[in-house]
């Protein structure tokens, strides 16, 4: 069984682990080698938990974890923004590639979007590259491109909806 929780600072080691095995195993063709160095993401963790990064972000922000048997399997990290406009933004979204497939994202993505709802924020947007065959699974859900790099959603309620009714 996969439980969604909130993820705390003390989860940075095995959430940097979660980020570099996914992008190994599931994109290996859309990755430089400082995406998957270790120190790097471990010290974007720290910086990410301390709330000084990204330069865009504005408080609040959460990350949720999927969790079975007491691993870290996949999570969510997201925050307010002021980017393109929106209100709110998807930071990190990865997922072991074995639990893919199986209803975990979008659990993980309803709870964030639940999350949102709390917020001041009314749109959503995140940042994937245009190789990334991963974009799929943000246009099934009712994302729309804003440019090759950014798919947004303007309406989280509409979304939280769609998401009610998949799971």
């Amino acid at each position: 069984m996969i439980t969604i929780d909130i993820a705390r600072e003390a989860d940075k080691e095995p959430l940097t682990k979660v980020e570099l095995e996914s992008k190994i195993q599931s994109i290996p063709e859309c990755i430089d080698a400082i995406e998957i160095d270790y120190d790097v993401r471990l010290y974007r963790w720290r910086t990410y938990f301390n709330g000084t990064s990204p330069e865009s972000s504005r408080p609040p922000r959460i990350i949720l974890k999927a969790v079975t048997d007491g691993t870290i399997i996949g999570y969510i990290a997201g925050h307010l923004t002021n980017r393109y406009g929106l209100d709110a933004e998807i930071q990190s979204f990865y997922i072991l590639k074995e639990y893919q497939r199986n209803g975990t994202g979008k659990q993980l993505l309803k709870k964030f979007v639940e999350w949102l709802l709390t917020q001041p924020a009314k749109s959503l947007c995140v940042g994937i590259k245009p190789e990334n065959k991963y974009q799929a699974f943000y246009l099934k859900c009712g994302g729309k491109h804003l440019n090759e790099h950014w798919i947004y959603w303007d309406d989280i309620e509409k979304l939280a909806k769609q998401l009610r009714s998949v799971i």
